[in-house]
């Protein structure tokens, strides 16, 4: 009897919890099903969480800094497919919560749901289904906030496929207060990604589905964005946008951990990220916790064109690779924008080839002044990019006659140089010395 009474209030507990269940818009650490598609003051994604406890020990939040010139002041996050059937939100079958870090006691929180289709910044009630307002009680605390159900402006949308969330910290006022947020919980999405199951050992970060990378520092500004050039290299519908904001010296850094820890190479040993941007070179830096294991040098050779760039591992596979970072046009004051996505593992560096010196052959190594190429395979041209050792590009062009020895005048000083070969969809790159 006592068995039947306790699977009673088991289930019960388990209908309950189904009813009152939410979908995590935005964790900032391994879930996102929406896009920041405007914001009025300035947000940093992934800062560090101000002060862990009970409520929210997460590692990062969102540090969102209010407009004070904006008296509605709002952040819009269009969802990554059509919301279900929100009716339960309005009835209270259902909450939307959010933990919340804020300055002070009784500042109210709002979300809207709208319809990105049809609102607009100057037709309100147009296109806002319903609104739904909680109250700071804490201070300088974390907190979870229950939003409760506040009206519909606009009763003549349907209860089934609205698109966004509105969220606004301390709405009618003008302040420029900074707010920390974190699980972000709402209605449940009909989007690419249910159902999905990540693997963190292998896709680390895409920006779509793939959440597995915790950025523990941005010199500039990283945030989701729309894919700029969806293609064959990119199908994604999200990437990330970057915003170089180096220092005086031109220093600006990107530094990625890993979620699942250190990487296991002992199958999938290529590393893979792809790169849209100005024609820049880079330098990425596999580390442990403390030191560099091993770099490479690299350049994004074609404007605004998705480029994808393996790098073998093979060589380090023994050794612990906790992050990467990543240095984008290093020791050059600018603030220009690039594109970072479909960051991974795999066992080739793509579908097709990777070059190596069965098909292509460099020769003399070391090298006085000019270097000779031939390549075994028919009917392609190379791009060759020569770097120095600190990652600056000094010598380009291009090879139109693979299967003959071209000879390259190279006129350097003595050194050790990176040499990158590439042909359409395939790479190959060595180490030369110059005599």
């Amino acid at each position: 009897m006592i068995k039947k009474i306790f699977a009673i209030i088991t289930l019960s507990l388990i209908s309950i919890q189904t009813i009152l269940s939410q979908e995590i818009w935005d964790d900032f650490e391994q879930k996102r099903i929406g896009y920041y598609n405007f914001i009025h003051g300035v947000m940093t994604i992934n800062t560090a969480n101000p002060s862990p406890n009970s409520v929210n020990s997460s590692e990062f939040c969102a540090k969102y800094e209010r407009n004070i010139a904006e008296t509605y002041d709002v952040l819009e996050i269009i969802a990554n497919g059509p919301m279900f059937d929100v009716s339960d939100y309005i009835s209270g079958a259902k909450k939307m919560k959010i933990d919340v870090y804020s300055p002070a006691v009784g500042i109210p929180i709002q979300i809207t749901l709208e319809d990105s289709t049809t609102a607009t910044p100057t037709n309100y009630p147009t296109g806002r289904h319903s609104e739904y307002i909680g109250v700071t009680t804490v201070a300088n605390q974390w907190e979870t906030v229950e939003l409760v159900f506040n009206g519909q402006p606009d009763p003549s949308l349907s209860n089934v496929g609205i698109t966004s969330i509105i969220l606004l910290f301390n709405p009618a006022t003008n302040t420029d207060d900074t707010y920390y947020f974190d699980n972000l919980m709402g209605p449940e999405v009909n989007g690419p990604c249910n159902g999905f199951i990540s693997n963190p050992q292998s896709d680390f970060q895409d920006w779509d589905c793939n959440w597995n990378i915790n950025f523990g520092y941005v010199s500039g500004q990283l945030l989701q964005s729309y894919n700029p050039a969806v293609g064959s290299i990119n199908t994604s519908k999200y990437s990330a946008k970057y915003t170089r904001v180096p220092d005086s010296n031109g220093e600006d850094v990107i530094i990625a951990n890993f979620s699942a820890g250190s990487l296991n190479l002992s199958s999938n040993n290529i590393f893979r990220i792809q790169l849209y941007g100005p024609p820049r070179p880079f330098k990425i830096s596999f580390q442990d916790d403390t030191t560099e294991v091993i770099s490479f040098y690299r350049t994004i050779s074609s404007a605004n064109q998705w480029q994808q760039f393996p790098f073998d591992l093979s060589s380090v596979s023994g050794q612990n690779i906790n992050r990467f970072v990543l240095f984008l046009d290093q020791g050059v004051v600018n603030f220009d924008v690039y594109y970072i996505d479909n960051i991974g593992l795999s066992s080739s560096p793509s579908s097709t080839i990777e070059l190596n010196d069965q098909f292509v052959t460099i020769f003399p190594n070391p090298v006085d002044d000019k270097l000779f190429i031939k390549s075994s395979i028919n009917n392609s041209e190379f791009d060759f990019f020569i770097y120095d050792s600190k990652g600056i590009l000094v010598k380009k062009g291009r090879i139109y006659n693979p299967n003959s020895i071209n000879n390259i005048s190279l006129e350097l000083s003595s050194g050790i140089y990176s040499m990158m070969i590439r042909s359409k969809n395939n790479i190959l790159t060595k180490k030369i010395s110059v005599k």
